[in-house]
């Protein structure tokens, strides 16, 4: 019960302290030399971080999402953002009490990136989009998804789609409403909305992925993608490495601060904690992609303990092989596994070993992920066995069993009882370490969250619920494998 009280009163003391933070002091904006002595706050590897990281006047933080940003504006640890303009409607700025303090001067085109050399897709889309430029039907589009406050899911245009053929797979980075999210499941937005048009001008079904933007040229560059996107701009820098449609659109840079003398009543944290809930989980069916994303992990976890566990097998037995060469193999493996971080593994295994199979994300982890798994189970059960002192095999052996019924009778469930505590470890931590499979565009639990935090804004409530997720799982899994274990101790 006390500890229930203590979980009740950190929610309540958390979203009192978020929804009655006291108003700061307003923060004056008008141009880009206004910025000198703020702590501004901009997407780690943008043009925006290229432009400000030499200047020794701000305090620049940078964060790897739009939602991250936001989050940094809100309670207070930056003074103001420089980002896309398009990113916050008016609804939203009044929504989280932000407000445009300035547009700078300076436009950026954006473009689709292809990979370098690409002869066919780049003349196509240039092609394409002269076309719709020349109908007017781009200006429409813009004037349609960066002008219209309320966009409506049975207002969103509908575009020829077919299902046959060779998929225009592409790699998209940004989730942001106007250019690129998630309604109902769906992918819509600006950018969506033209690369289908696109895959309709080519006669080809579109496959849309979401990568990181660390992620995002790699993945093209290995043949991951056809084609990339998420207001992506055309600099000398990254015509080195990819090559660029025509574009499209010119971004302009904006700053936003918080909007000191935004209106409107405080409400009760009853009333804005059930706001918050609709919001996060109601509106647009939002709760299926946190049950997506939760089906998504428990796949992944599952799948990749059992291969793992196997695998796990075969390794303690040649590690108590008699063979040399085979102890050898087992000691190269396992001190490859844990010398190398399990992201870089993952990246490995999808953009270079497993690039070219055709297996899908999902496969490549649960792969992965088993691979690494069975290295740490694999000394767990070394470790278990050999707990077992060597004169109850040598009885077992005496008293006329063969090798295989002393392992079994006598060995194991002594090597049962050590090892479970540890393997259950080694599984919740497998469990925890899914939550980087969204650098290989797989949507799990965890970026299931991310993609709410992009539409709503709200970190609390997504993070809260992600928490929560994976709390009950790693109970789930830690009561599993105890009553497994008390189980063999009754035996």
């Amino acid at each position: 019960m006390t500890l229930h009280r203590l979980k009740t009163l950190l929610i309540v003391a958390t979203l009192a302290f978020t929804a009655c933070a006291g108003r700061q002091e307003e923060v004056v904006i008008h141009n880009e030399a206004d910025l000198s002595g703020h702590k501004v706050g901009t997407i780690a590897g943008s043009i925006y971080d290229i432009q400000l990281s030499p200047r020794k006047d701000i305090a620049l933080s940078l964060f790897t999402t739009v939602s991250d940003c936001t989050e940094a504006l809100k309670s207070d640890k930056v003074d103001a953002l420089l980002v896309d303009e398009v990113i916050f409607t008016q609804a939203n700025l009044h929504r989280l009490g932000f407000k445009r303090a300035c547009q700078l001067s300076q436009a950026f085109p954006t473009a689709y990136a292809f990979k370098k050399g690409e002869a066919e897709l780049v003349p196509a889309f240039n092609s394409f989009i002269a076309e719709m430029k020349a109908s007017g039907e781009l200006a429409r589009m813009i004037d349609y998804w960066f002008n219209t406050e309320d966009l409506s899911p049975q207002d969103y245009p509908q575009v020829e789609t077919f299902t046959e053929g060779e998929p225009l797979r592409y790699g998209n980075c940004e989730v942001m409403a106007p250019m690129a999210f998630f309604d109902n499941g769906e992918w819509h937005g600006f950018e969506i909305d033209l690369v289908r048009r696109f895959g309709a001008y080519l006669k080809r079904p579109v496959q849309i992925e979401l990568i990181d933007f660390p992620a995002l040229i790699l993945g093209l560059q290995m043949g991951k993608v056809d084609m990339i996107g998420g207001s992506i701009f055309v600099t000398e820098e990254r015509k080195q490495q990819i090559d660029f449609g025509d574009p499209y659109y010119d971004v302009h840079p904006a700053v936003f601060v918080r909007d000191t003398d935004a209106a409107g009543a405080r409400k009760s944290l009853k009333v804005l904690l059930v706001e918050a809930f609709r919001q996060n989980f109601l509106v647009e069916n939002r709760w299926k992609m946190i049950l997506d994303g939760l089906l998504t992990t428990l796949t992944i976890t599952l799948w990749a303990i059992l291969l793992g566990s196997l695998l796990g097998i075969l390794l303690c037995a040649m590690a108590r092989s008699r063979k040399k060469w085979m102890r050898s193999f087992v000691s190269l493996y396992d001190g490859f596994m844990f010398g190398i971080p399990m992201l870089v593994l993952l990246l490995i295994m999808f953009y270079v070993v497993l690039a070219h199979t055709g297996w899908g994300a999902v496969t490549i982890a649960i792969i992965a992920f088993a691979l690494n798994f069975a290295s740490s189970a694999g000394g767990v059960f070394r470790t278990a066995v050999e707990s077992v002192p060597g004169g109850q095999t040598e009885a077992g052996l005496a008293l006329g069993f063969t090798r295989l019924q002393t392992f079994g009778n006598i060995v194991l469930p002594q090597a049962v009882r050590v090892g479970l505590p540890l393997y259950k470890g080694e599984c919740i931590s497998l469990l925890k370490g899914t939550s980087i499979v969204g650098y290989i565009a797989i949507i799990d639990v965890t970026r299931a969250s991310d993609l709410l935090r992009s539409r709503t804004f709200d970190a609390f409530l997504p993070l809260l619920a992600v928490t929560a997720i994976y709390f009950i799982l790693a109970w789930l899994i830690g009561l599993i494998l105890k009553l497994l274990t008390l189980n063999t101790r009754s035996k």
